[in-house]
Order: structure tokens, then C-alpha cells, then sequence
């Protein structure tokens, strides 16, 4: 018994970071061994500069950018894209997904034509984004929109369909007879966690089609790239991949937030 209270005792005192530390260490010594190989394959000669940029290029043409602006103009106007593809997307993707699980004529209009659309991708209504709404913020929008729709739409589909008949039931019996009523009391709150993980899904997905929905000309970190790529400027092209995975985590951390205080019922 001794024997084993010292070996516990020696454990305990072995651990040197507090509990939820050392994962963060580790994910530390990850990143910071990934730029240090970086570094060393720009060292070692075997690729041009603009194949493999050196990280110290990279963050000195990042810190450039963030200097005269230009990252921050750009960012911004990628941003606007953004938040109305997604305001567009999700709001209809999710009074779309509750039509369509609530009523079953509407499911049996609507779904054949969700099925047909849905296997074209975003980048394929190109065409017709320039032809509707022309070289405009409304034009990436749209193109943003569309990823966002889908993601939603199935995962509140989903999310309301899974809802428990009994809970209904039990919403009948206490006096609830209009279905507004048991979709706003009943329905939306037993959904709310499956429709915030398609939310947050379509917020990834989004921002992954910000850069394409801007490559055909409308202003943005999209077109910047496209441009940069066609001098052979890898370092801004890296630049701005950087900026655009910062952002997203971000965006991401700030909507789990929002998440956890919507579910603190939970």
C-alpha cells in the first residue's frame, strides 16, 4: 500500500502543467514544428522562392499589407460579401427545412427540386450571377448564399424531423391547437441544437466560397489572390491564406460562444 501511495504521489507530482495545458502545448509544438520544417525546405534550396516562399517572406509581406491597408480594405469588402450570402442562405434555408418538415405537401412540392439543384456546385451559377446582378456585392453574394442554403435547409430538415412525436402529442393535450404555436414552443427549441450545427457548418462552407465567388472580378481577398497569383507573388497569395484561416477561426470561436449561451438550457 505504501509502495503504491509513493508511485501515486509521484505521478501526481510529475504532472508540471495544470489539467487542459498540455493539450494546448502540444497543438503549440505542432504549429511551430510545421513553420520550422517550412523554413527548412525554403533553406534547403530545392524549390524557387516563388514555389515555396520562406515563412520570414511571408511575414514580412503579411506585415506589409497590414501596414498600408490593404489587407484590412480588402478583408472588409469580403466580409460584406459574406455576411449577406449568409443572411441570404441560412434564413431561408431554415424557414425552408421547417415548411418542408412540418407540412408534407409542402416536402412533396419542394423536395424534387431541392434533389435536382443540389449536386451543382455554387461556382456553376457563376453565369448567371454576372447576368442577374453584374460584377457586384451582390453577385458573390448569391454564389454564397447557395452553399449556406443547402447546408441549412437539410440539417433543419433533419433537426425538426427528429424531434419526438411524443413531445407534440403532450403539447396537443395541454391545449396547444395551433401549429405556430407547437413549432415556436415545441418544435424550434428541440430542433435549435441540430439547426445551429448546420449554421455552423454553412458558416465554414461560406467562407470557403468567399475566394471563388471573388475571382471573377469583384473586389476582395478572392481577386487579390487570383491576382498575386498571376506575378508569381506566393507570398501575398500565403498572406492572405493566412488572414482568411485567422478570420475564420474567429468566426467560428465567436459563434460556438453564441452557441453555448443559445443551449445553456442544455
Amino acid at each position: 500500500m505504501s509502495q503504491t501511495a509513493k508511485r501515486g504521489s509521484g505521478a501526481s507530482s510529475s504532472r508540471s502543467l495544470p489539467e487542459g495545458w498540455s493539450g494546448r502545448v502540444i497543438r503549440l509544438l505542432s504549429l511551430g514544428s510545421f513553420f520550422l520544417l517550412w523554413q527548412i525546405v525554403a533553406w534547403t534550396g530545392m524549390f524557387t522562392p516563388y514555389q515555396v516562399p520562406a515563412p520570414a517572406a511571408v511575414s514580412a509581406t503579411l506585415g506589409d499589407l497590414m501596414a498600408n491597408g490593404d489587407i484590412f480594405f480588402f478583408l472588409s469588402r469580403s466580409l460584406q460579401h459574406y455576411g449577406i450570402g449568409l443572411a441570404w442562405g441560412i434564413s431561408l434555408g431554415v424557414a425552408t427545412g421547417l415548411v418542408m418538415a412540418w407540412f408534407r405537401r409542402a416536402e412533396q412540392i419542394i423536395d424534387p427540386i431541392i434533389t435536382a439543384l443540389r449536386p451543382i456546385p455554387p461556382l456553376a451559377w457563376i453565369p448567371f450571377a454576372i447576368i442577374w446582378f453584374g460584377i457586384t456585392t451582390q453577385a458573390a453574394a448569391f454564389l454564397i448564399s447557395l452553399g449556406a442554403f443547402y447546408i441549412t435547409i437539410f440539417a433543419t430538415y433533419g433537426a425538426v424531423k427528429g424531434v419526438d412525436p411524443r413531445m407534440v402529442e403532450v403539447a396537443r393535450t395541454l391545449g396547444e391547437r395551433s401549429d405556430w404555436a407547437v413549432l415556436r414552443r415545441v418544435i424550434l427549441p428541440s430542433a435549435l441544437p441540430g439547426v445551429l450545427t448546420g449554421v455552423r457548418t454553412s458558416l465554414g462552407q461560406g467562407w470557403m466560397t468567399v475566394v471563388a465567388a471573388e475571382m471573377f472580378g469583384i473586389k476582395g481577398v478572392g481577386m487579390q489572390m487570383l491576382e498575386a497569383a498571376g506575378l508569381l507573388a506566393m507570398d501575398v497569395v500565403i498572406s492572405y491564406m493566412i488572414v482568411i484561416g485567422v478570420v475564420y477561426f474567429c468566426l467560428d470561436t465567436g459563434f460556438k460562444a453564441i452557441e453555448r449561451y443559445l443551449l445553456r438550457w442544455r
